[in-house]
């Protein structure tokens, strides 16, 4: 399948095999699962997993590669291929109740492709994604590095995540200008106290808004309380006056939250 890749749609198609075998042993696919495919491009991933016998409904929104798709896999009846943007599908419309997410994200909307799962997290068990290596770290980064951000938080909410392969452009047709990241996501069921899950995702944005300011002065700059009271607070909560948001844990986010809601 030699469709031509289309800048306009950010489109680089996987073609190294080792990376391909990474991602599919990653996925750890069992028998009857369904997997949602964002983007399948040529096929590079879309081929192993039909050989895998899983269930695979792919979302494609080139006009040219979705028609070529369905032809190459015509002779396969646990293939389907939906000419969408991915944005756009609500996996209820589509009858999936749990499924697992994989995808070869373009890097132009990484970010709302992963809100979008985050969206729909009751029903994805897990999911394995390849997005830009800035991102990656930013979802995946654990508390205390700088690269830890209001996504790498609100991700931990649904998901356990960990760096699956790095991924160089040279395993790209054509080749990105940049470095990409393979991730899984692995769901849990660890519940947690947010009463107001809305409320919690702005006073967590509220914290990392100026990444170089302390933690006390975004809480400042945000809510309408005195600063002595913010600063007795957080030392109260955390130890420090100067602690910055990357260093917090979940748990620690959730216990500011109570504080902070508690008072305005």
């Amino acid at each position: 399948m030699m469709v031509r890749a289309k800048k306009s749609l950010g489109q680089h198609f996987l073609s190294d095999p080792g990376i391909v075998s990474q991602i599919i042993e990653a996925l750890a696919l069992r028998s009857g699962e369904t997997v949602l495919e964002i983007g399948p491009g040529r096929g590079a991933l879309t081929h192993p997993l039909v050989e895998s016998g899983a269930e695979v409904i792919a979302v494609e929104l080139d006009r040219v590669l979705a028609p070529e798709l369905a032809r190459t896999f015509a002779a396969r009846p646990n293939f389907k291929v939906i000419e969408a943007d991915i944005l756009t599908i609500d996996p209820a419309g589509l009858g999936l109740d749990r499924f697992i997410l994989l995808g070869n994200l373009p890097y132009n909307i990484t970010t709302p492709i992963i809100d979008w799962m985050l969206k729909y997290h009751e029903g994805i068990d897990r999911a394995v994604l390849m997005m830009q290596k800035e991102v990656a770290e930013r979802i995946a980064s654990p508390p205390g590095r700088k690269a830890r951000s209001t996504i790498s938080v609100i991700t931990s909410l649904y998901y356990d995540c960990r760096t699956v392969c790095a991924v160089p452009p040279q395993s790209f047709t054509p080749p990105p200008n940049v470095d990409s990241t393979v991730v899984s996501f692995i769901r849990h069921d660890r519940q947690y106290a947010i009463d107001n899950l809305p409320r919690f995702e702005r006073m967590v944005r509220f914290c990392f808004a100026g990444k170089r300011k302390s933690l006390l002065n975004n809480l400042n700059s945000a809510y309408p309380i005195r600063r002595e009271e913010l600063e007795e607070m957080v030392i109260r909560l955390f130890g420090s006056g100067t602690i910055r948001a990357e260093q917090l844990t979940l748990d620690e986010f959730i216990r500011l939250a109570q504080e902070i809601f508690s008072r305005v």
